[in-house]
């Protein structure tokens, strides 16, 4: 397949296709056992994702895939480099691809089917499979979410570890034999040690065997990756060790090689014994650490470069002759009736998704009081605080990275409690306190410590239940806003995976003005505009806040168009600046914006002399409303638009009728443009071009600090008075 790919497949490109030949081969034995004898329909896989090719192999044996599906490996449309359910549903459980995220967000599906079956649906999927490499665990995220006290009470949980002792560019660090198996016990999880197959246990076990053990168990990986490609006759001279010359003297050298080789990942037997030892553990998750070689049964077997290294074109047909296979017949499967498609036909059903309950019904709007002066992230504790009340708070499960009293999610904690796999004592519910500490299978919220890769992992997972465990919940995460870039990497794969969610992020930007640069958000309005798959909205009143998240959740009820991040703050804002609710007001929310403001209706107003349009997001819509009133003690008449989401509002440029355009009158074709936001002003300094005006675009455009509100905004130029200058200055008024 992978020869195909980059050899004989057409290439108009002419660059390496690539494909990972060893990455494969190394797991081609872990992965037989799992899908030609162990896997049961209940169990749901995420396979290592350089090992992708080998599991394509397998899903074509099984059934799942045509030999023209294999032949389109790595094509625009077809099979994806690295397992991908976003765009290989039909045989992909769960996307793997960004190194450790794939487990890890695996395993919160885990904690996900446990939820769902704590709160009345089907546990499924029945059992989760991770394949990871052992390079992979030198990603941070993966310990960040092994010390998670829920990871270690999954009971549905096998992770294998391919223990091919390389990576990328190197071997991997010694310590690591140690540090591994430990710090999985450390974290309660039971450790296999995979370690030898059945031919080498045997040689042990002879006398002066353990002698043997102990030299190959003790050398530097390094030195074994050396000693397994050395051919045979050097194998014993390499050992060096009279006693194992003695003991060794009736094993060939040709025997010794092989023995020196037999590593347990490669023995079928020992496999399926791991596994079911594995299978027989029920209060724990298990880890199987499988020892492989990297490109086994290959030229570049153990080589130390051999990562992306490809077989050449004599090799493969020195490897077709070994294996019997017949010139013309590389895509052939079994034939029918042959013991090996009998075998498979008697197999159990690999995993598919359950069929979806009815989603749950979120309503537009619920109407809620806010009052005369509020936040928006009081705003959004009110919203949930309501739909605790109704019938659509049951499918809401809320998570927080150690923030959930900080982001407003106290009201809902105290009515839904927190969720714990089983119940747990409160030992302050005698002491009156905001929040009420109540763990049980029952709550709706997760709290997790401060590690954002978790949390949007976790959300990932849960926003995936509706197609892994039929169950439709609505997952919301809180954060601190500028968190949203520590764990940027978690949260675009989550997306990519196809998770469904909502993250608020809060409080945000500047704004939270004692806390100084490193609370202060300043460049996530720019991420939240780039990030493909979730819409990033910054409302300035209370009502708006409802509108999109209430709109957020339907769409994720309904398995419609993208996940929301919601950029709050906690500056209190006149809620009598915003308009009267309406259906117009509401859908122009949703779009991504509307005039505030009508600048044109100010007797003497002149597009082409006195007229100016203030674009301002969130917060700043405030002092956008006040520039406009000093503005017009100046003789200039400005309209102030309120930017709901400068991401729809970039993205709709590309529809037949932007709303962008919609909302600015053809009389205001020449008027220039101020924009301003509590964060980077790249993120709104599209508008100036796509209406085809002079821009001045203010924003937050380095680190923040510490001061008062007033301050920081007159120090970083997005205060009223800022805004007025530049509404000035852009109309040729040289003495602003």
């Amino acid at each position: 397949m992978v020869h195909h790919a980059n050899v004989i497949r057409s290439n108009e490109d002419g660059i390496k296709v690539g494909g990972h030949q060893a990455s494969s081969a190394s797991l081609v034995t872990l992965l037989t056992a799992l899908y030609f004898k162990v896997l049961r329909s209940g169990d749901a896989v995420a396979v290592k994702a350089h090992a992708a090719p080998a599991f394509y192999a397998i899903q074509y044996l099984r059934g799942r895939l045509d030999a023209s599906a294999l032949r389109d490996l790595r094509v625009f449309g077809g099979l994806q480099a690295y397992p991908s359910r976003r765009k290989n549903p039909g045989v992909v459980d769960i996307s793997t691809g960004s190194m450790g995220l794939g487990a890890v967000q695996a395993t919160f599906g885990a904690l996900a089917a446990q939820y769902v079956a704590d709160h009345g649906g089907v546990r499924s999927p029945e059992r989760i499979v991770v394949m990871v490499g052992d390079a992979e665990l030198d990603e941070g995220n993966v310990w960040e979410a092994l010390a998670e006290e829920m990871f270690g009470r999954l009971r549905n949980v096998v992770w294998i570890v391919d223990i091919n002792r390389q990576s990328l560019d190197r071997i991997v660090p010694d310590v690591r034999r140690h540090q591994v198996p430990a710090a999985f016990a450390a974290f309660g999880w039971r450790v296999i040690d995979l370690r030898w197959g059945r031919r080498a246990t045997a040689m042990f076990g002879r006398r002066g065997g353990v002698r043997l053990r102990s030299r190959l168990e003790e050398m530097p990986y390094g030195q074994y990756q050396r000693l397994i490609r050395l051919p045979a006759p050097s194998v014993r001279k390499a050992l060096v060790d009279p006693a194992l010359d003695r003991m060794l003297g009736d094993v060939s050298d040709e025997e010794l090689a092989a023995i020196v080789a037999d590593v347990g990942g490669h023995d079928l037997r020992a496999v399926l014994d791991a596994l079911a030892e594995a299978d027989h553990e029920r209060e724990r998750p298990v880890v199987i650490l499988a020892h492989t070689i990297k490109g086994w049964g290959l030229p570049l077997a153990a080589d130390p470069l051999n990562h992306t290294a490809l077989l050449t074109t004599n090799q493969i047909e020195e490897l077709r002759a070994a294996h019997g296979v017949t010139a013309g017949e590389e895509w052939a499967g079994f034939a029918p009736g042959s013991d090996e498609a009998r075998w498979i036909s008697a197999l159990p059903p690999l995993f598919s998704s359950p069929s979806p309950a009815r989603p749950p019904e979120v309503p537009e709007a619920i109407d809620e009081q806010y009052p005369e002066v509020t936040s928006t992230q009081e705003a959004f504790g009110r919203v949930l605080g309501t739909l605790a009340r109704r019938s659509a708070g049951d499918a809401i499960v809320t998570v927080s990275a150690d923030v959930a009293v900080t982001t407003h999610l106290a009201g809902w904690i105290n009515r839904k409690g927190l969720y714990f796999p089983e119940t747990r004592p409160n030992f302050f519910a005698d002491v009156a306190q905001a929040v009420q500490w109540r763990e049980s299978p029952e709550g709706q919220h997760i709290e997790l410590g401060i590690a954002e890769h978790n949390l949007f992992l976790l959300l990932g997972a849960l926003g995936l239940a509706h197609e892994l465990s039929g169950r439709t919940l609505l997952p919301i995460g809180t954060l601190y806003d500028p968190f949203v870039n520590r764990g940027l990497d978690a949260l675009y794969h989550a997306l990519y995976a196809g998770g469904r969610f909502v993250v608020v992020a809060t409080p945000s930007g500047v704004t939270l003005s004692p806390e100084g640069g490193a609370h202060q958000s300043v460049i996530t309005p720019s991420v939240g505009v780039a990030l493909p798959g979730i819409a990033y909205y910054e409302p300035a009143f209370g009502r708006e806040v409802e509108w999109i998240l209430l709109a957020g959740l339907r769409q994720i009820a309904q398995r419609e168009g993208d996940s929301l991040y919601l950029r709050l703050s906690t500056r209190p804002i006149d809620q009598r600046l915003a308009p009267e609710a309406s259906a117009e007001y509401r859908a122009d929310v949703l779009r991504g914006g509307y005039r505030l403001v009508d600048g044109r209706e100010e007797p003497g107003w002149d597009a082409e002399d006195n007229a100016v349009s203030l674009f301002a997001t969130g917060v700043m819509v405030a002092d956008a409303v006040a520039a406009a009133r000093r503005l017009r003690e100046h003789g200039v008449f400005a309209s102030v638009f309120a930017v709901t989401s400068p991401d729809r509002l970039y993205r709709g440029l590309r529809e037949r009728e932007p709303h962008l355009l919609r909302l600015v009158g053809a009389d205001e074709e020449n008027v220039p443009v101020v924009s301003v936001l509590d964060g980077h002003s790249h993120a709104l300094a599209f508008i100036g071009s796509a209406l085809g005006v002079p821009q001045i675009a203010l924003g937050v455009d380095d680190f923040g600090q510490s001061g008062a509100r007033q301050d920081l905004y007159r120090h970083y130029g997005i205060d009223a008075s800022a805004i007025a200058r530049g509404a000035r200055r852009l109309l040729g008024d040289s003495s602003a």
